[in-house]
């Protein structure tokens, strides 16, 4: 399903991590919001820091301060692993659209709920219910 500019704006805030894989530090303090994780040498290759950052300002930032340091580092986007991701981003589906009909079924069902319960109020309209479905027993 075409995904809206909200849904792909909650997945952009709330699911997509940025990592970036690093060879050294750098000498300057480092933004908060920004967690560092030694990597092992076979795993990730010639690199040694994984700096995982869940804004993408403060990636953004931190890329641009790399590049002053002169530091070579490569950078992915991932879905994190956070409980609400089938939540805000279900697989093949749009999060707004799901939303919208979900909505409207709920006004559907309380309208519904609501007419019926009006109609019941009606003694008229329950008599001759009350008739047919005698009329309905005795042919039987």
């Amino acid at each position: 399903m075409q995904l809206t500019k909200l849904d792909r704006w909650l997945k952009e805030r709330f699911i997509y991590e940025t990592h970036i894989l690093t060879l050294r530090l750098p000498e300057r303090e480092l933004p908060s919001g920004v967690e560092i994780e030694d990597i092992e040498q076979n795993k990730g290759g010639d690199y040694r820091h994984r700096i995982m950052i869940k804004d993408n300002e403060i990636a953004q930032n931190m890329m641009q301060l790399l590049k002053e340091d002169h530091i070579m580092h490569a950078v992915h986007v991932v879905e994190g692993k956070n409980w609400y991701n089938q939540r805000i981003a279900p697989e093949g589906k749009s999060f707004t659209y799901m939303w919208i009909l979900r909505f409207i079924s709920i006004i559907l069902v309380s309208a519904g709920g609501y007419g019926v319960f009006k109609l019941s109020q009606n003694e008229e309209l329950r008599s001759t219910i009350m008739d047919t479905i005698e009329e309905l027993k005795s042919g039987m």
